[in-house]
């Protein structure tokens, strides 16, 4: 069958038309892919140029369409080659494109103006085609993916396929015998591999778009699905006709408590997801109507029953002709509770802004206005709230208070950067507001800078009236004022009444002294002597409890730490009380526990003078039974010394008061002596110490616990028991050979005057003695004594004055002696000691005073020796034990000790018989450790017999 060449430029020229309108098509449906406009023009710009052709076979034309006709086909290569460019995201190279072609044209043209030259024309073209032929299929080539592999071959080999035909056509018509005639197969075959190439190339570009689109697709239902799975929140994919559950995402089973499994093929109201049918009917009917639905709250019932407060948003979507919707339920169960302890919270905030008597509020400080005020406002200064606002900071302020605010402010918001400012403490402030009726109001501000919700740097305050309270701060200044007053008059009242009362019972004490040393006293006048003393030291007792109160509420008591041996304080309090214990019939029981260290650090006099009131006080108030005295260990850091007796009790409602000053009960015996101060100043002492005495009793008749708690703190030197006391002696005399010293005594009270003076004519003074300030200046002056003893209180010229005169003198006479002088006084309030020191004076002593007083004075100073009377030494015997058993000297001994309570004297007797004896001997250590002295006694007594009996012949 014979093909005729016009035949098949027809065809040709139809089958670009047909695969122009094919890619415009593509191109239309695909509007957003870029390339498929450029491959539609150039097919488009192809398919002309070939109808060119075509007209040229079917009619003569000039040659310039000839030119133009191979022109077109060339451009419509090139745009083939832009358009796969474009196509694969490259931004191509138009007007470089454009450049070549114009210089494609230029060449025809020229070709067709130099004559008909068939032949060059048609190498031209040839590689023009084959040229472009090759890019195109390079560019393919480029692009080849694993999903789209095969497509890109297959249009790269149509591409390099069509250059190759091409290229061997030019190469053929170049080589050509009778190159001006091209021969009828070359011809044909060009025909049916342009439209083949042509077919091919427009077939395989719709067949690679449609599988980009597929691709593109399959990635975006991917995505979909990967976005439906990862969506936090509940999304689910339900038929709108039955409302069967048809896709649920993990959020969904998270939220729901059903595994996908469970839900799946069944509907809302099935699985009760609804709280009601209402609620879903109610959001079918609006899908139904709009086809959608936004932020629909609802109540989800979880599987467990738990209803969940959701947000439903819904979207009708058609998938196969059959509608469904695409709900996602986001879960506001927490914002909820949130937003309702929010409102709590703000309804909790404005109650108490509202309500409260402090004034809240906010002031900018770009502005200095404010911004809040708490309505409590009103109550402040008399604006309510939304009048406050129209008013600056300052509009408040009285003039100074203004001036004071504003210099502040300043100062921190130019010293000061911002965040330093937030983090800075409060500042508080007292202010004097103006009243809206005009009057002063004080007010207590407190304030910080905050940042509010824009960002701006605000302080936020409180204002407190505390007018009452300045009020009540100058009547409380003017009531410390006359406390002081008060307090000054009582201590001069006391200093008084102390002086007058210790200066004659000076007298009394130190008289019955020196009579009590009278050999030829009758045993009643020691009786009568003994009666005077004991009330003399009782009256000087309750003076002294007057002053040791006074001196704990003054805080002048100070608290003197040494080394304590609390088994020999024991032992003395023992001895103390037996005797009055046994006068009363009473069991006297000390015991110690073996935990207590030997050596403790405290005050010995304070925890003395404590325990001898407790004690004293349990012996008063016991008619019949015991006292007791424990010593024991209440922690490893404090130790308790408890007085518990069998008396009188105390009654509940009086225990609290039984520490005050002088309280004392209504179960006291009428005849009972004190003013009621033993156990104030007791409990001030134990608290001073920094421990705590405290009272247990269970009521009238059962007795009462009375319990000293103290720190418990050991020397850092591990000590086993303390240095024996010397026993004090008293001086008889001056040594032999010691000078004659000069004493002169200035008082103004002769009983006072006259015991000194016989004191110091006993040890061997020579004495003068007068009565005022001015005779002491005046025998001083002529006698020249080398110490004087000089009252402080005294007529004309007082002590102190006296002492400042002679001493000046001293300094300025050279020549004279400088005397020594101790101020006398029974003065001892405020700063007595300090103020004689001061004057001049070498040292001090308190009215009334020991004759040992005097002697140790009288050594620290003059450096004296005087001769003492000696003291009855106790010897240890010099065996414990002979032949015939205990030695009696040693018996003795024992006695002596335990009816003394002598604690050291029995330890050292104990041991002499550790070697011989051990168990008599840990027998006896056991009844000295528990203070049994009554049991050592009568073993003493016992072996004392049985040594008389075993020496009777």
């Amino acid at each position: 069958m014979t093909i005729d060449l016009l035949t098949l430029s027809i065809a040709l020229s139809l089958a670009n038309v047909l695969q122009c309108a094919a890619l415009i098509g593509l191109a239309l449906a695909n509007r957003g892919r870029a390339g498929l406009v450029w491959w539609a023009a150039g097919m488009g710009v192809l398919a002309f140029g070939l109808l060119i052709t075509t007209l040229r076979d079917v009619a003569k034309v000039p040659l310039v369409l000839h030119a133009v006709s191979n022109a077109l086909v060339g451009g419509g290569m090139l745009l083939l080659f832009h358009g796969v460019e474009r196509f694969f995201g490259d931004r191509g190279h138009l007007r470089r494109l454009l450049l070549i072609w114009l210089l494609l044209l230029i060449a025809n043209l020229l070709l067709a103006s130099t004559g008909d030259m068939p032949p060059l024309r048609r190498i031209l073209f040839s590689v023009v085609v084959a040229i472009c032929s090759f890019l195109i299929g390079l560019r393919f080539l480029c692009e080849l993916r694993p999903d789209t592999r095969s497509i890109i071959l297959f249009l790269a080999g149509v591409f390099i396929a069509n250059g190759i035909f091409f290229a061997l056509r030019g190469i053929v018509l170049a080589t050509e015998e009778n190159w001006l005639i091209v021969s009828p197969p070359w011809q044909t075959a060009t025909y049916l591999i342009s439209i083949a190439t042509t077919t091919l190339w427009t077939f395989g570009m719709i067949l690679l778009v449609n599988w980009e689109l597929s691709l593109e697709q399959r990635d975006a239902l991917q995505q979909l699905e990967l976005v439906f799975l990862a969506q936090p929140d509940a999304v689910l994919l339900s038929r709108l006709t039955d409302g069967v559950f048809v896709k649920v995402n993990r959020g969904f089973t998270d939220l729901s408590g059903y595994t996908a499994e469970e839900v799946l093929g069944k509907d809302g109201l099935t699985l009760k997801i609804w709280r009601s049918p209402e609620d879903r009917r109610h959001w079918a009917a609006l899908m139904q109507r709009d086809g959608y639905c936004v932020g629909l709250e609802m109540q989800f019932r979880r599987r467990s029953g738990e209803l969940h407060t959701c947000l439903l948003s819904s979207q009708t979507v058609m998938i196969r002709g059959v509608p469904h919707a695409i709900s996602i339920i986001h879960d506001i169960t927490e914002r909820k509770r949130m937003e309702e302890a929010l409102r709590r919270s703000d309804a909790r905030y404005r109650l108490i802004a509202e309500n409260a008597t402090d004034v809240i509020w906010l002031l900018d400080t770009q502005t200095a206005r404010f911004t809040f005020f708490s309505p409590s406002v009103s109550k402040l200064i008399g604006y309510s709230a939304t009048e406050a606002l129209a008013f600056s900071f300052t509009d408040f302020l009285a003039p100074v208070s203004a001036r004071y605010v504003q210099a502040a402010l300043n100062y921190m918001l130019h010293e000061w950067e911002g965040e330093d400012l937030i983090a800075a403490p409060p500042w508080k402030a007292e202010i004097d507001l103006v009243h809206r009726n005009g009057h002063i109001v004080h007010a207590e501000i407190i304030t910080s800078f905050v940042r509010d919700e824009e960002g701006r740097l605000m302080v936020l305050g409180v204002a407190r009236d505390i007018t009452g309270r300045k009020q009540a701060e100058i009547e409380l200044r003017l009531a410390r004022q006359q406390a002081e007053a008060a307090n000054r008059a009582k201590s001069a009242f006391l200093a008084n009444v102390s002086h007058e009362l210790r200066t004659p019972l000076h007298a009394v004490l130190g008289f019955t002294l020196l009579l009590g040393r009278d050999s030829n006293l009758t045993a009643t006048q020691r009786e009568y002597l003994d009666i005077i003393n004991r009330s003399g030291e009782h009256l000087l007792k309750l003076i002294n409890d007057v002053l040791d109160l006074t001196k704990i509420e003054a805080g002048r008591y100070t608290y003197t730490a040494a080394p304590l041996d609390v088994r020999q304080l024991i032992a003395d309090l023992q001895t103390l009380f037996r005797s009055r214990a046994e006068a009363k019939q009473l069991r006297f029981i000390v015991t110690c526990v073996p935990e207590v260290p030997t050596v403790i650090v405290s005050d010995e006099a304070k925890v003395r003078q404590i325990l001898i009131n407790l004690l004293g006080n349990a012996i008063k108030f016991t008619h019949h039974g015991m006292v007791q005295l424990r010593v024991e260990l209440a922690q490893p850091s404090q130790l308790l010394f408890v007085v518990e007796d069998t008396g009188i009790g105390i009654p509940p409602f009086e225990q609290a008061n039984l520490f005050q000053p002088f309280f004392q009960g209504q179960q006291a015996a009428p005849d009972a002596t004190g003013a009621g101060l033993g156990l104030s100043i007791s409990y001030e002492l134990a608290r001073l110490m920094g421990g705590d005495l405290t009272v247990y009793s269970e009521g009238v008749g059962r007795g009462a616990r009375f319990t000293l708690a103290l720190p418990l703190q050991t020397p850092i030197a591990t000590l086993t028991a303390l240095p024996e006391k010397t026993p004090a002696l008293r001086a008889v005399r001056l040594r032999a050979g010691q000078p004659i010293y000069r004493m002169l005594v200035a008082d103004d009270q002769p009983a006072s005057a006259l015991l000194l003076i016989t004191l110091l004519h006993r040890l061997g003074f020579v004495v003068q003695s007068v009565a005022d300030g001015q005779e002491a200046l005046d025998v001083w002056r002529i006698w020249q004594p080398h110490m004087i003893w000089l009252e402080v209180r005294m007529p004309r010229v007082d002590g102190l004055a006296v002492a400042r005169q002679i001493r000046d003198t001293c300094a300025h006479t050279p020549g004279l002696l400088r005397p020594l002088i101790v101020a006398m006084s029974a003065h001892v309030f405020g700063d007595a000691l300090s103020d004689v020191l001061e004057a001049g004076c070498d040292d001090f002593i308190v009215k009334p005073f020991r004759e040992s007083d005097v002697v140790r004075l009288i050594e620290q100073h003059l450096h004296v020796q005087f001769e003492y009377a000696e003291p009855v030494d106790f010897t240890m015997p010099v065996a414990a034990i002979d032949e015939q058993g205990y030695h009696a000297e040693w018996c003795q001994a024992l006695l002596h000790a335990a009816r003394e309570a002598n604690f050291r004297r029995l330890q050292a007797l104990a041991a002499q018989i550790e070697s011989d004896r051990p168990d008599d001997a840990r027998q006896l250590h056991q009844w000295i450790e528990t203070f049994d002295y009554q049991t050592i006694t009568v073993w003493a007594e016992t072996l004392a017999d049985v040594q008389m009996r075993s020496r009777v012949v």
